[in-house]
């Protein structure tokens, strides 16, 4: 059997075309790693894709970074599990065990939280010129993702992923207290629908678990007590 050709499907295949129909990602997520440059493979979900509809929680980061593995795996989403938790070499990555603490700081299960990216390719390292215009790719994703609304909490990864969420759903800014990490803060969003967005600090980067004035920061917005 020829081997699998995504270029004449998704010439006509739009972003805004797929919906919510991984079999349309995966092909149309091939064909745009091809067409952008890059190389290093491109996963959109970090968790399996039925999360979609049962999840009512989103950790959105920026996109994947290098892997440590090497396997370079062009994925859609990952049917295995949550890539943190399942991969071996993820599970022993800083942003992995951050995850982890993460969701038992806000009381969710780790396997039940829709886990993604913004930017779906991966790259060793992020670079504004190159991979912003690729946000564009997974925006129509996510819209629909908040559409259905099931979502109530979104976690963002960093700015870039916060200012991209906030431009998704118009959410207005209620709540902003310092991170206790140099001048950084953390914000909180009131979008449609009761909707809460979180911008909090990218957790690969800045290891706010682990660092003992940061929970108690990361508390005060999301109406937690802190574990100290």
């Amino acid at each position: 059997m020829p081997a699998f050709d995504p270029w004449p499907f998704s010439v006509t295949l739009s972003p805004e075309a797929c919906g919510t129909d991984r079999d349309h990602w995966q092909r149309l997520l091939t064909f745009e790693e091809r067409k952008r440059g890059y190389k290093d493979g491109f996963r959109l979900l970090f968790c399996p894709w039925k999360l979609i509809d049962t999840a009512d929680t989103l950790f959105l980061s920026l996109n994947p970074g290098g892997d440590p593995s090497g396997k370079m795996m062009r994925i859609a989403s990952d049917e295995r599990g949550n890539s943190y938790l399942v991969e071996r070499e993820a599970r022993h990555s800083p942003i992995a065990d951050q995850y982890r603490q993460f969701c038992d700081f806000i009381g969710k299960n780790p396997e039940e939280v829709l886990t993604g990216t913004l930017v779906p390719f991966r790259t060793a390292s992020w670079n504004a010129a190159r991979d912003r215009p690729s946000i564009s790719i997974a925006t129509p994703f996510w819209k629909d993702v908040l559409a259905a609304g099931k979502i109530r909490r979104i976690f963002c990864m960093g700015r870039d992923v916060e200012t991209a969420t906030v431009a998704l759903t118009g959410a207005r800014l209620t709540v902003e207290v310092p991170a206790n990490w140099g001048n950084l803060s953390i914000r909180r969003y009131a979008g449609r629908g009761d909707v809460q967005v979180f911008g909090l600090l990218h957790l690969s980067t800045y290891k706010m678990f682990g660092r003992r004035q940061c929970p108690p920061q990361l508390a005060e917005p999301m109406g937690i007590e802190a574990m100290v």
